[in-house]
């Protein structure tokens, strides 16, 4: 009995130190708050000492509406039409930063694709938008969207419970395998996304998930590069990544059959509405996902 009892308290103890290990290993090297508006962390960016207010946005990449390249007074050039979750083409721009502050950070001479943002804006009724940033600048960390107490924590290193390995989608957003309503599907994760989660049609035919559930009828559930998204939505009985399992999740179908959210070679895509309620840590080096 007492050999028993001893193992139990040594084995206590070694959870204990494992943890203690992990809160030691996991300091931040600098965090920046952000407010969470429309089911997006916002950040304030300073450029020619103007201060701004950007998305942090796994999605994207380095991105300014045309009223802040005004404000600038920066050189647009390459002009280009492209696509993203709407199904039009939109304009675009490219210009260089000299230097933008974020948190403790200077990016200097980065270049920076220019959109006008004034549908997205008004669309979804936004105090602003001023740009975003993404994937270049977040690359180099494990980037902690710790969202009950609305900080993002940039780390080194990072080690936490249930670590979900991922792979690359269009070379910058974290892909990785999960169930929708059982069925093993490949999805997406997009902090700059409002939603709690898109199903995509083409797995929702093949599944039938279609079929077992009341949609609504045909409405606008956002707005993103290229237009307005239209979509059917619903309440997702259940969602699991990993040993994280999500249930009666919103969700939307996109009727759409061009951009992003026509794209076959993923199902799913995960969207702030579910995110805020995690510390939600993408370790961009080790490619790994945590939702604790």
């Amino acid at each position: 009995m007492r050999k028993m009892y001893l193992m139990l308290v040594t084995s206590c103890m070694l959870v204990l130190f494992a943890n203690l290990d992990c809160r030691a290993q996991n300091k931040p090297l600098f965090t920046i708050p952000f407010q969470l508006i429309d089911n997006r962390p916002y950040i304030e960016v300073t450029v020619k000492q103007h201060i701004f207010h950007f998305i942090l946005d796994c999605g994207a990449d380095y991105g300014l509406d045309v009223k802040t390249a005004k404000i600038l007074r920066l050189d647009l050039g390459h002009e280009t039409m492209q696509s993203g979750a709407g199904a039009k083409l939109a304009q675009t721009w490219e210009t260089v930063v000299d230097t933008a502050k974020i948190g403790p950070v200077n990016v200097v001479k980065n270049t920076f694709l220019v959109i006008d943002f004034s549908e997205i804006i008004n669309g979804l009724h936004l105090p602003y938008l001023d740009g975003v940033i993404g994937y270049t600048f977040m690359k180099d960390y494990a980037v902690q969207f710790d969202y009950p107490n609305h900080v993002i924590n940039f780390y080194k290193n990072y080690t936490g419970a249930g670590p979900v390995p991922f792979t690359w989608q269009y070379g910058s957003i974290p892909k990785f395998d999960a169930e929708i309503d059982g069925k093993k599907a490949t999805i997406i994760v997009d902090t700059g996304d409002r939603t709690a989660f898109t199903l995509l049609n083409h797995f929702a035919i093949k599944t039938g998930i279609i079929n077992n559930y009341h949609l609504s009828d045909t409405t606008i559930t956002g707005y993103g590069l290229g237009g307005p998204i239209y979509a059917r939505t619903f309440k997702l009985h259940s969602l699991q990544i990993a040993s994280v399992k999500v249930a009666d999740v919103p969700s939307r179908i996109p009727m759409l059959k061009s951009g992003v959210f026509a794209d076959t070679s993923i199902d799913g895509s995960i969207g702030g509405g579910v995110l805020k309620q995690y510390k939600f840590t993408i370790d961009y080096k080790k490619q790994l996902l945590y939702f604790e």
